[in-house]
């Protein structure tokens, strides 16, 4: 069974990140045979990382950038993670005060600093509503209230499956050109 871990910090006054976690963990749900553990920062421990084959990792956007709480976490663990977590999967996910915010920067800072030790963070094409889409990982302004705002946070948890299934546990149904739901929203006006 692969296993995925969702680790996030929510640390504002609105914790709007932790309302985007029950989207990114019912999008994993959405494909079978994986096992999940939701651990906020605070709770995370080393061993978690260890576990997981691929790792949705979520903090609220910091003037474009990952949350103290996020960084520092990963900081501290370094010496101990180095090298020990290479061929793993991550996706990140965001919220910021509104569209335009930095989210996307703050989605690249996370990638980036996964990418530092050895995971495989994707791109994901895919369009969720009209001129809705996650390229960069799953961005939402505040709370994901509305449908497209949730389906990407869906759909971040839902590639991050299928990825750690199709190159972790061999499932070659999981490879996106063979997905069988709707990717690219109507792209025209």
């Amino acid at each position: 069974m692969a296993k995925i871990l969702i680790i996030y910090d929510s640390e504002s006054d609105r914790k709007f990140t932790s309302t985007a976690v029950p989207f990114v963990k019912e999008g994993i749900e959405q494909v079978s045979g994986m096992e999940i553990r939701v651990k906020h920062v605070d709770e995370a421990e080393t061993e978690d990382v260890f576990w997981a084959d691929g790792i949705a990792i979520g903090c609220p956007t910091h003037l474009g950038g990952v949350s103290w709480k996020m960084k520092q976490w990963w900081d501290e663990r370094t010496p101990d993670i180095w090298f020990k977590t290479d061929g793993k999967f991550a996706v990140p996910f965001t919220s910021a005060g509104s569209l335009g915010g930095g989210g996307e920067l703050a989605c690249m800072a996370m990638s980036i600093m996964m990418m530092n030790m050895g995971y495989f963070v994707f791109g994901i094409t895919d369009y969720v509503a009209k001129k809705e889409s996650l390229h960069y990982g799953a961005v939402v302004a505040g709370e994901p209230r509305a449908d497209p705002a949730k389906e990407v946070c869906r759909r971040a948890g839902r590639r991050l499956a299928e990825w750690v299934g199709y190159y972790m546990e061999s499932r070659k149904d999981l490879h996106p050109l063979k997905a069988e739901y709707e990717r690219f929203w109507e792209l025209a006006d």
